[in-house]
């Protein structure tokens, strides 16, 4: 692997644009330690509007210097994660982060001390318009406020009822242990996170199965240790809504954006309606891959091999064609960040792994890429220019405290890009087997993003309510539960091993963070929907959309949503996904005849 002096500063991101030299840097970071005292001073006069508008414009300032401390501190680790000046600099950071929000944690229960009266003075005042969907929030949390030394304990419990998520990380990074998996042949391949899903993609079924049950062994080795170590997160999880003083652990995951019950119970009621198309395309791959038994091993393994290699010039030319339907105000944000150095295209030597988009009010957002010119690189691409777009056209249009967008809203413009790309490359794609392997893959992505997501969802929901209503909870009815899900998700023409059904909940990271999957699967489905609307001509689709990435957290999540078009609270996004899927399902039949 080149070293990253070998690679020509046009394929390198340009951190100069933030910071010049790491002196400014350093200086920044010295402002930073002297707001502590700042926001300190206020405690006790926000009551005075014009004590708490300083306080507020303070925040503002302080959160823009924090920001691009943090993002270079951070793009710089990811240049070189073994750099010590900048891992001895982000440790800084993260005191400094600390103490900021200690100084700072009187100003909710103060403000709310106030009564709601006083708050809704502030957002009648014109110069607080900036503020106004955090002052709602203040109103919102009344209700689940602790008394101050109720808080300062559920703080200090905060690392003991977190800890659960890292020791699954340690057990799955540093304990599980994979025997090989054999081939065919007889030969041996090893077996770990990072390869697991590409040895289910060989044509060689001895050694999927082989893997399958390499895989499946390493986790049940440990299953109890794994399942001891999840029934007390979903117990901490309940103990924090419940000391917050919420119904379920569901309602306080959607309280945080102000998400209705309704908007989980719609996805999963509506997604389990459909699921017969899952089946059917299982079903599909059986016959097209001309087997009489379809096993859990065989659902990665490609229909047709099809792999199309570009240079990195090539794939941005082409997700720019492909994103020409948003028009000029798209493409030449697409362009800018091309030409500006936005982007950290190639591998090296120390350089994080993976692909990310790391948006910034200022100066614009960073995209870092290990692109090897394969066949995916250019999906991640456009994935992850959506990110780097509705961040740079928020940020246009919105103020420094209105212009991110939340985490529901995070993966529909990347996902939008995704299901745009798709449609021009399967448009202009120039042979057969180019049009089935793409089908594959987009079907396949739905399935995984949409269905499999609700799956876990629904997986959590019930786990997490056993523990809620005070029910019996266990490894075996765990196991029980996700096998039956696997069964209704996945239909009749999928067959399981003895070995490898009911622990697949296991490999799951997600699940210690609760109720975080779901969004994945409302994100495609509201992008599959703006992706559609707009190579459709629906009229005003293409307008609506850019409103919608030019909004950052003007409003609450779901009614920017519903304003660009999309009404998660109803079945009409899901009517919409069930007939792009139908659509995708009837043309991948024909094409195999």
């Amino acid at each position: 692997m080149k070293k990253r002096n070998q690679i020509p500063d046009e394929y390198k991101w340009n951190l100069d644009d933030i910071y010049p030299s790491i002196e400014e840097l350093k200086a920044d970071m010295e402002k930073l330690k002297a707001c502590p005292a700042q926001f300190s001073a206020y405690k006790g006069k926000l009551g005075k509007k014009e004590k708490c508008l300083e306080y507020f414009r303070l925040n503002t300032e302080v959160g823009k210097i924090s920001e691009k401390v943090g993002v270079y501190v951070g793009l710089k680790l990811a240049e070189n994660l073994e750099d010590n000046t900048f891992i001895e600099l982000q440790s800084v950071l993260s005191n400094i982060g600390k103490q900021i929000a200690i100084s700072t944690s009187f100003e909710e229960s103060e403000l709310i001390g106030y009564g709601t009266k006083y708050i809704n003075k502030l957002i009648a005042d014109e110069r607080f318009a900036d503020y106004v969907l955090s002052l709602k929030d203040f109103i919102r949390n009344s209700e689940h406020i602790l008394p101050e030394e109720q808080e300062k304990l559920i703080n200090k419990s905060s690392k003991a009822l977190g800890g659960y998520s890292d020791v699954f990380d340690n057990i799955d990074t540093l304990d599980l242990k994979f025997k090989p998996a054999i081939d065919s042949k007889g030969k041996e391949h090893e077996v770990n996170d990072h390869n697991y899903a590409m040895l289910l993609e060989s044509k060689d079924r001895a050694l999927r199965k082989s893997a399958l049950e390499s895989f499946t062994a390493g986790y049940h080795s440990l299953c109890n240790t794994i399942a001891t170590n999840y029934i007390h997160s979903v117990e901490g999880d309940w103990f924090i809504a419940d000391a917050y003083k919420h119904d379920t652990t569901l309602d306080m995951a959607l309280f945080g954006e102000n998400l209705p019950k309704e908007l989980y119970t719609s996805l999963i009621t509506n997604v389990k309606a459909t699921v017969k198309m899952v089946h059917r395309f299982y079903a599909l791959k059986k016959k097209a891959l001309g087997y009489k038994d379809f096993y859990f091993y065989d659902r990665l393994v490609p229909i047709t091999n099809f792999n199309s290699k570009n240079s990195y010039e090539k794939n941005f030319e082409t997700v720019i064609n492909a994103m020409s339907i948003l028009g000029k105000e798209y493409t030449d944000g697409l362009k800018l960040a091309r030409d500006n150095r936005w982007i950290d295209v190639y591998p090296c030597e120390g350089k994080e792994g993976g692909g990310f988009c790391c948006s910034m009010y200022t100066p614009h957002p960073y995209i870092l890429l290990n692109t090897v010119d394969d066949s995916s690189s250019i999906n991640t691409l456009a994935h992850e220019l959506g990110h780097a777009m509705h961040g740079y056209l928020s940020s246009k249009n919105q103020t420094f405290e209105n212009y991110d967008h939340t985490i529901f809203l995070a993966e529909i413009a990347s996902t939008v890009n995704e299901v745009l790309l798709f449609k021009y490359l399967y448009k202009n794609a120039t042979s057969k087997k180019e049009k089935i392997s793409r089908l594959e893959k987009y079907i396949s992505n739905i399935i995984a993003t949409i269905y499999t997501q609700s799956m876990y969802s629904e997986y959590e929901y019930f786990a997490h309510t056993l523990v809620e209503n005070g029910e019996p909870i266990s490894k075996d009815i765990l196991n029980a539960k996700y096998k039956s899900l696997l069964q209704t998700y996945y239909g009749k023409s999928m067959k399981f091993l003895k070995t490898d059904i009911g622990e697949g909940w296991m490999r799951v990271p997600h699940f210690y963070r609760a109720y975080y999957v779901y969004k994945y699967a409302t994100g495609m489905t509201a992008a599959i929907n703006f992706a559609t609307k707009i190579v459709n001509k629906e009229k005003d689709a293409k307008e609506k959309y850019l409103e919608f990435l030019k909004s950052g957290t003007i409003d609450y999540s779901i009614n920017i949503l519903k304003k660009a078009g999309v009404d998660l609270l109803t079945s009409e996004p899901y009517v919409v996904v069930a007939k792009e899927l139908r659509w995708a399902l009837d043309e991948l039949e024909a094409l195999l005849g």
